[in-house]
């Protein structure tokens, strides 16, 4: 064998080897992006399941927060109206 047909085998050889790697990696993407496409779907669903969950939280949450804001209201009124109280019988007496 010349140095010609050697060097002929050996790029034969290493085109082989590229396209089997090549294809290897072209079937390991592939499940990849099967697997990712799957997650996706299940973290879709997911959220969906949840998402009222968390709108009736926020809701019972918003409902706390006004009926906390008003009972300060109420709170704050009537400490106003004893302290009122209050000064007008001091200065009655």
């Amino acid at each position: 064998m010349c140095f010609y047909q050697i060097l002929a085998l050996v790029v034969v050889i290493a085109f082989v080897i590229l396209v089997i790697y090549a294809a290897r990696t072209l079937v390991q993407i592939k499940k990849t992006a099967e697997s990712v496409e799957y997650l996706a779907l299940t973290t879709a669903e997911k959220v969906d399941k949840t998402s009222s969950t968390f709108e009736l939280l926020n809701n019972v949450a918003s409902v706390l927060d006004n009926g906390f804001y008003k009972a300060i209201g109420v709170g704050i009124d009537l400490a106003r109206r004893l302290h009122k109280k209050k000064e007008k019988e001091e200065k009655e007496d």
